[in-house]
């Protein structure tokens, strides 16, 4: 931790948590994980301790377990050439002449790529293609069990959430995200939106409901919340 010496003493409470402290011409604090996974924390040049450890009370431990979320979300190495589908390692090949990555998965199925830096979008719009067809068929099954209307389906580069379950509109929003993960977990994330067309809570009324269709979902939350694909 980079410590400013005239902070030193007010922040040994949070020792055990790494961050840096930078000094910038701006009249308010923030705080950011920077591209390295490092969390940053941007002060005034005047700012002074009591309003520096507030913030940091409010925001560090969040941040902090963000910075580690983000950290074990790596569904794709480049450096190796495999990527997570469904909560299994999928390797590819570059084929650098005729930008082409190659996929073997039951066959081989060609994209298209112009340089490296498109690789994972690309692979990521292969992944949505496979992730939508999925959740289609699997939601339809579970609206018919749980008796629950029709909703359409929408993806979306979502870090915030798995999924959003728009209610009033009957259209449930799920995270390309999820793709990574076996298809038991995505389809607790099915079960789990469709029961707020019941329970527009997170009551225990609600999680009973969602343990009726799924009595492994609290293994499953684990799994997710740990970046645990398969």
């Amino acid at each position: 931790m980079k410590k400013l010496s005239q902070f030193k003493e007010g922040l040994n409470s949070y020792k055990d948590i790494s961050f840096y402290l930078k000094r910038k011409s701006k009249k308010n604090l923030n705080i950011r994980i920077n591209a390295k996974n490092e969390i940053e924390v941007s002060i005034p040049p005047k700012a002074k301790d009591d309003l520096l450890i507030e913030f940091l009370d409010a925001n560090l431990e969040k941040f902090h377990k963000y910075s580690i979320e983000k950290n074990n979300n790596n569904w794709i190495n480049l450096q190796e050439e495999w990527f997570y589908l469904f909560g299994i390692k999928i390797y590819y090949v570059l084929d650098l002449e005729k930008q082409k990555i190659i996929i073997n998965n039951n066959g081989i199925v060609k994209l298209n790529f112009l340089g490296k830096e498109k690789i994972i979008e690309q692979i990521n719009k292969y992944r949505q293609k496979l992730l939508f067809s999925y959740l289609e068929k699997s939601q339809k099954n579970f609206e018919k069990l749980m008796n629950i209307p029709e909703h359409e389906i929408k993806i979306r580069n979502k870090n915030t959430a798995w999924a959003t379950n728009h209610i009033q509109k009957k259209i449930i929003y799920y995270s390309i995200n999820l793709a990574s993960f076996s298809t038991d977990i995505i389809d607790y994330v099915i079960i789990h939106e469709l029961s707020h067309h019941h329970y527009n809570n997170h009551s225990q009324n609600f999680w009973s409901y969602v343990r009726q269709h799924d009595p492994l979902c609290d293994t499953k939350k684990y799994k997710l919340k740990k970046y645990i694909y398969y």
